[in-house]
């Protein structure tokens, strides 16, 4: 297997992957969109609200602000066997807020300090003079499986892209050159040459434009360009860590079962 490297912040992983199958890549991109544990709202106990937004919308709000992962503090509610939640399994944020104003998620005061919002701008309603908002939410560890506000990251791959010219059949019109929309077609000489062939969306607009049939677009079966962007609840080494150690369980429990035939 060889990886290289496109880039890489906080937030963002580009890289390319060699000598891997489909099945392999997809697992990865599974799990980081929807087997990944993070701790998100559950559900909203609502003791006042006389604003313009009904208590579901606010819910559905306040349930996508992503709070840093706690995955490794608190076990999940199956785990924990409480049927009311406790302090192993859940945290209270609560907001009391009264208007005119604009209530953010900066306004969510956690009962556990290590418990926050990601982002502290995020709107949730605004409030006229007279109204009023106030309500407890419990966050629980999740994944994506069951509900989107538990989803940690987003992931996808593409296969790397290979362009084939046939020089003996090309008269070196250009037409193909501006079609690309990515623009990374060049002539130089008595050549079309490609800038940057990772760059390619195989959308065969080269390869419609020539009518000699000059260009043939295909990819490679063992390479794959790979981007996985976090949703701020983690930074992305400790994102892909994760999932690589969740790749290798899984291996292994399925070696074990099939041993066991």
């Amino acid at each position: 297997m060889e990886i290289e490297i496109f880039k890489k912040d906080d937030r963002e992983l580009k890289f390319l992957v060699r000598g891997v199958s489909v099945p392999l890549v997809n697992a990865l991109r599974r799990i980081f969109i929807s087997e990944m544990p993070s701790m998100a709202v559950d559900y909203l106990k609502f003791y006042k609200n006389n604003s313009p937004v009904f208590d579901e919308i606010i819910a559905h709000r306040v349930g996508l602000i992503p709070l840093n992962n706690a995955s490794e503090i608190y076990i999940t509610p199956e785990e924990c066997g409480c049927k009311e939640g406790c302090e192993k399994c859940s945290v209270t944020l609560s907001l009391e807020k009264s208007g005119p104003c604009t209530v953010y998620s900066r306004d969510l005061v956690s009962g556990d300090p290590d418990i926050h919002p990601m982002l502290e701008d995020i709107p949730i309603t605004k409030l006229g003079e007279g109204q009023e908002l106030k309500f407890d939410a419990v966050a629980r560890i999740g994944t994506a499986e069951d509900h989107a506000k538990w989803q940690i990251a987003n992931a996808a791959y593409k296969y790397v892209p290979k362009l084939e010219f046939n020089l003996e059949k090309c008269d070196f019109c250009e037409e193909c050159v501006p079609k690309c929309p990515k623009e990374i077609l060049y002539k130089e000489k008595d050549q079309i040459k490609v800038k940057d062939i990772y760059e390619c969306t195989m959308c065969r607009a080269c390869e419609e434009t020539c009518e000699q049939g000059v260009i043939k677009i295909s990819y490679e079966n063992d390479a794959f360009i790979f981007f996985v962007e976090s949703y701020e609840n983690m930074n992305v080494n400790d994102l892909v860590s994760k999932a690589l150690d969740m790749l290798s369980t899984k291996l292994d429990n399925l070696k074990n079962l099939v041993e066991t035939i």
